[in-house]
Parts: structure tokens; C-alpha cells; sequence
């Protein structure tokens, strides 16, 4: 099998010795220049879509090569198998002319017509190729009685001009899509394939094939029907259209995200490769739960397993170099939409990484067919430690492929009726890591929200999207639960340097150890102290005494890790050391050259004294033995000028600063 490249190159030689023509040589000369722009990194890859380059003789997209890249009324869109340049042409007045829409789908950009029937723009092609199989993104706009258009032909018609069948994938009027595969010699009546069309906006993955009558939508047969005995022939050879049929009267109104066109049929495995690189570009789930359809990258690995019960609402995030895709932000089309914004009641999940992913590296997530309600966790249906907490009845499946990190989630409630409220303690994933989509088995993992924004709840940072987990949505923590909102009477208190932790949880909870966490900015936490608990959490409750060094806004949480492995955190509590006034000086300004310090200690212990000038430069150091309670210190300042000086004083406690004037005494 050659590759994209290697065709290309082949085809450049032959062309120019065998025409001699200066044009076409460079037409040739530029398939060739595109096909190497598509190939880059370290290692040289040729990128095609699904990694299947054979027989590629058409490739649109909007994300690479419609003008102009950064949105707005379309001026051009580059074939990138190198094969056509098109031109915009209409037929009309007081039409609207195409755009490019930034994040129209799924994160991705997709090219907006508005035409209707014979009225509108599309793309004319300049060179003949060859179609036989097609697969096709986007979706239109109107009832789906309504003449919605042609999302790609041949330029030329069916035989006596009577019939028009060659074009792929027309929203006619009577709501019926239909392709067809004809012939343009005269005498000649095509046939074609039907199907039911997707409702305004839906998006879809649209495959046909002229061999086997192919005719798929979102991976599944679609035919519900055919004329004429279906496609007459297995290939078309002509030039290409975009948002038009032949006859020039089904002009597109809707979105175009990209056009795939092979020359002759793919075997079943590439056709699922290059659905797969489609559907995961674009949020579109492929198969359902009677059909179920694995996802496979262009290496042949399959990163999304297909499962009866999660053949829903399937979407992630990753990177395949072979299809030269990068996906860092993603929801599921039918929740969701082109920049993540939710649909009112469909509880939308938006999954991001602030870095692509590595290539071969996956984090898929698709959902089963459970109601977005809210149900309360029984005996039955949940671990103990979340009895009495409520839930949503649905969940969702993670699978991984590669070691994938840290990423972000949010959850749209718009909609939904949530007992939690816009209150971000209210709320937390609960994770079966086992994965049997039973929360009374195994070990369970509780991530609270980070915050929430307008109707947006999110988790931040989570790395518990383990590869095969299952995971549903807290909407309210029950008292039984050691959750952010639900410690009862954690407090931090603040004496000199030393701050007491102080909590206490219902004494029934299966708790096997607490570990302290400290922070300094309230955001990043590192454990510092792990407490076993032997028995029953004590009447009194528990307390542990942090020594802080220096004066500052210090952060504390627990994490309670109970005997199933779940684990649960609390609220953030924050204590302020002030300076501390046990250091003194018995004059200020010091008046010649004795400095005499008192400080107050609570222990018997060695404190280190530095003097500093004004600029930052160390004069003098001391170390300097005190005992439990008042100390008096004499240091020798006279070979000090005039003028501002600091003291800090080291000690087990911490450290404290204080300033002072060294003067003269004369007028």
C-alpha cells in the first residue's frame, strides 16, 4: 500500500514527462508541496484521515484550509490531497455568503451555508477524480421536509438530465436523504439509496460506498429504502462539488465540518478507522446500545471499547499524529455544542487538559441510558460511608489508552433540578474504580468540586479517571458522609507560633487513618502528619498542633481514609501568625553603641540574632543561649554607623524582625 507521499511523488514524474506542460507540472508540484506540509515531527508521518492514505483523493476540512483561519466569510477551502482548487460561485440575490464558525463543532470549526434549492453558494472543483467511498461531517438546518441541500457531487448529471442521482448525501424535500451512484451516459437512469435525515442541527458522520450499496449514518446502516434498484455503478469519475448536487438545485443550508473521499471502496476495518477519527473529532457517538461500535486510532489501536451499556453520549479527548488530530477540549454533541455551552436538561460533561496529550494517548467517556435525576444512596445501590447522600441515577464510563494525567471536568446543571444548590461543597464525583457500575463493591473515590461558575460545576486537576472506572455525580453529601461540609467542628486555632488542629466525625464511621495536609497559598497541599485510628473516633474528637516558622496566613484540610480505601476531605481552615511582641528592644533610637534586647521563651533552647542595614547587608551575628522565661541581650554596635537597622531572631518557634535607629544622641 503506497502512502499519500509516495503516490504523489509518482504522480509528479509522470505527469511532467509525459505532458511536457508547464502548468500541470506545477498543479502536480503542489499536490506534492501539500501532502509534505501534512508531514511533520521528529519522525516524518503523513497525516490522512484515520491514517488510511490509499486511494485519498479528496480531503476537506475546515480546520485546515478554509479561509480565512480565524473565522468569517469563507474566501477559500484547500483540498488537502492536493488534488482540486475550488472556487466560490452562487446563483441568486440577496443571499448570505458561507463563514467559517470557530468552534462550531465540538471545539472545532465548520463552514456555514445558508442556501435553498437553487439558490446559494457552493465550490467548484478544477480536476476530475475519482469517488467511490465518501464519509462526511456536519449537519442541516430546517425541518427535515424542507429541500436542506447537498453536502457533495460530481459537477455533472445523470443520464438524459432527467434524473439527478450523483451526488452524497441530499436532504430532500418529502424528509428523505438519499445518494446515489449514476451514470452520465446518455439513455442511462441512475438509482440511489434513501434514508431518514437527522433532525435540524444534529450533527452525523455520513458514509456511502457505491460498492455493497453503503449507505451509513453515525456507523450504522441507514437505508430504509431505494430506487431503481439502488446505485447504479461502484465509482463516479468527474469533478467535484461542495454544498450542491448536480443539477444545481439543492444548495447546502446548514454546517460542513469535512469531506473525505476515497477512490475506491475501503475494507471494513478502514472505514471504522476513518469514523472513528471523525466521531472523535466531533463529539458524535457512533453505534448504540443494540449496536455497539469500538473506536480505533489510526496505529489500529482501539481506544474506546464499544459497550451495550455505554454506547452513549461518547466524546474525549487525545492526540493521534497519524490523522493529525490533537483534541484538548471536548463534550458529546448530543449534550453539548460547539464551545462546550450545555443543552438545557442534558447535564452536558466537558473534559479539558491544559497540554495535548501525548500521541496514542486517549481519555474517552461515554455514558448509560440513566435518567438525570436524583436518587438517595441506600444500602443497596452505594458504599456506607455515602448512605443518605444523593446522587444522579446516571453514570458514566471512563476508558483510557497511554497513562492520562491530570484533567479538568465540568458538569452544566442547567436545567436540572439539584437539591446541592449552586454550592460547591455540595458536590462530588463518586468513583467505582472497580468499574462494575456497582457502588457496593470494591473500593470507592470521592473528588469534590473545585468551584462552580454560573450553572458550571467543576473538578480540577482529578487524575481518578482511571481507565475503565465508573462515576456518577454527588448532589448532596449526607451527614454520615466525612464530606467538605460534613466534619463536625474541624477547627484550626492560632497561639504565638503553634496552631491546634481540632475535629471530630460520627464515631460509626469505618475510619482507618487521617492524614494532615498544610498549605501556604491555599492552593497546593502537602501532607505532613499521618494519624492512625486504632478504634472508634474518640467522644472528645482529635487534635494535632502544627509549629508554624515565621508570621504569615497558613492553610490546613484533613483526609479521612476509611477501611473500604474511599477517602473524603474536609473544609480548608486558615490560621494567621502575627509577629510575635516577645522580642523588644529597651531603646529606640539606641543611643551609642549598646544594643539591649529582651526576649521572652517558652523553653530552654539556642536563638541565633542577625543584624542587618538598611540595604540588606548582615553587620553582626549572635548566638544566644536563653532560658524559660525573660532574657536579656547586650551586643556591641559602636563600630556601626548612623542610621536604620533590622534584628530578626531565629529560633524553634520561628522567626521574628524587628528594626531599629542607631543615633548619636548629639544635636
Amino acid at each position: 500500500m503506497k502512502s499519500v507521499l509516495q503516490k504523489c511523488i509518482v504522480k509528479c514524474t509522470v505527469s511532467a514527462q509525459s505532458q511536457q506542460s508547464l502548468k500541470s507540472a506545477m498543479k502536480k508540484i503542489f499536490c506534492l508541496m501539500v501532502v509534505l506540509l501534512q508531514c511533520r515531527g521528529r519522525t516524518v508521518f503523513c497525516q490522512s484521515p484515520g491514517g488510511v492514505a490509499s486511494n485519498l483523493t479528496l480531503w476537506i476540512k475546515a480546520g485546515s484550509g478554509a479561509s480565512p483561519s480565524s473565522g468569517g466569510t469563507l474566501t477559500g477551502w484547500t483540498d488537502m490531497a492536493g488534488n482540486n482548487s475550488f472556487s466560490l460561485t452562487s446563483t441568486g440575490t440577496g443571499l448570505t455568503a458561507p463563514v467559517v464558525v470557530l468552534n462550531g463543532l465540538n471545539f472545532n470549526p465548520v463552514v456555514r451555508f445558508t442556501g435553498s434549492g437553487t439558490n446559494g453558494y457552493r465550490l467548484l472543483g478544477n480536476t476530475s477524480i475519482t469517488m467511490s467511498d465518501v464519509s462526511a461531517v456536519g449537519s442541516w438546518t430546517g425541518p427535515v421536509t424542507n429541500e436542506r441541500g447537498t453536502f457533495f457531487s460530481p459537477i455533472n448529471n445523470s443520464g438524459l438530465n432527467l434524473i439527478s442521482a450523483r451526488y452524497f448525501f441530499r436532504s430532500a424535500s418529502g424528509g428523505q436523504l438519499y445518494t446515489g451512484f449514476g451514470s452520465i451516459d446518455a439513455g442511462l437512469f441512475a438509482g440511489y439509496e434513501s434514508a431518514t435525515p437527522p433532525a435540524s442541527t444534529v450533527p452525523v458522520v455520513l458514509t456511502a460506498s457505491g460498492t455493497g450499496n453503503v449507505l451509513n449514518m453515525n456507523g450504522l446502516d441507514a437505508r430504509t429504502g431505494n430506487i431503481r434498484g439502488g446505485y447504479f455503478t461502484t465509482t463516479m469519475t468527474d469533478i467535484p462539488q461542495i454544498a450542491d448536487r448536480s443539477s444545481s438545485d439543492s444548495k447546502m443550508n446548514g454546517d460542513i465540518a469535512e469531506i473525505v473521499v476515497y477512490s475506491a471502496a475501503n475494507s471494513a476495518s478502514l472505514q471504522n478507522k476513518v469514523e472513528s477519527y471523525l466521531a472523535f473529532k466531533y463529539g458524535i457517538t457512533l453505534g448504540n446500545a443494540t449496536s455497539p461500535i469500538s473506536y480505533t486510532s489510526s496505529a489500529g489501536t482501539v481506544f474506546w471499547t464499544g459497550l451495550a451499556a455505554y454506547q452513549h453520549n461518547i466524546f474525549g479527548i487525545g492526540t493521534d499524529n497519524g490523522s493529525g488530530l490533537v483534541q484538548t477540549s471536548s463534550n458529546s454533541v448530543n449534550s453539548g455544542s460547539g464551545d462546550g455551552t450545555g443543552q438545557s436538561g442534558l447535564g452536558n460533561l466537558v473534559l479539558k487538559t491544559s497540554s495535548a496529550l501525548t500521541n496514542g494517548q486517549f481519555l474517552m467517556v461515554g455514558t448509560d441510558s440513566a435518567v438525570l435525576t436524583e436518587e438517595t444512596i441506600t444500602a443497596a445501590i452505594g458504599p456506607a460511608a455515602a448512605i443518605g447522600s444523593k446522587r444522579l441515577v446516571r453514570t458514566w464510563k471512563a476508558q483510557t489508552t497511554g497513562a492520562v494525567s491530570s484533567v479538568n471536568l465540568s458538569f452544566d446543571m442547567t436545567g436540572l433540578t439539584l437539591s446541592g444548590a449552586s454550592v460547591a461543597a455540595n458536590y462530588y464525583l463518586l468513583i467505582d474504580n472497580d468499574g462494575d457500575g456497582n457502588f457496593t463493591t470494591g473500593a470507592q473515590t470521592y473528588v469534590p468540586a473545585s468551584g462552580i461558575s454560573g450553572s458550571l460545576i467543576s473538578f480540577s486537576g482529578t487524575s481518578a479517571l482511571a481507565n475503565g472506572v465508573v462515576f456518577t455525580l454527588i448532589t448532596v453529601p449526607s451527614t454520615m458522609l466525612v464530606l467538605a461540609d460534613r466534619w463536625q467542628g474541624f477547627t484550626a486555632s492560632g497561639a504565638g507560633s503553634s496552631v491546634t488542629l481540632h475535629w471530630n466525625t460520627a464515631p460509626d464511621l469505618p475510619i482507618d487513618y487521617f492524614n494532615v495536609y498544610h498549605s501556604t497559598d491555599g492552593a497546593t497541599f502537602i501532607p505532613i502528619a499521618q494519624l492512625p485510628l486504632t478504634t472508634v473516633m474518640p467522644l472528645a474528637g482529635m487534635s494535632y498542633v502544627v509549629s508554624e516558622r515565621g508570621e504569615g496566613t497558613y492553610f490546613y484540610r484533613l483526609r479521612a481514609v476509611l477501611k473500604d480505601g474511599a477517602e473524603n476531605y474536609s473544609m480548608i481552615r486558615s490560621v494567621k501568625i502575627s509577629a510575635s511582641k516577645r522580642l523588644k528592644i529597651h531603646s529606640n533610637p539606641v543611643v551609642g553603641g549598646e544594643l539591649r534586647l529582651q526576649f521572652h521563651a517558652s523553653a530552654s533552647e539556642s536563638v541565633i540574632v542577625s543584624l542587618f542595614s538598611a540595604s540588606g547587608s548582615r553587620q553582626l551575628t549572635r548566638i544566644w543561649s536563653v532560658a524559660p522565661g525573660e532574657n536579656l541581650l547586650t551586643m556591641d554596635i559602636h563600630r556601626l554607623g548612623e542610621g536604620l537597622y533590622f534584628l530578626r531572631l531565629d529560633g524553634s518557634h520561628g522567626y521574628e524582625t524587628l528594626d531599629f535607629v542607631k543615633s548619636t544622641g548629639m544635636k
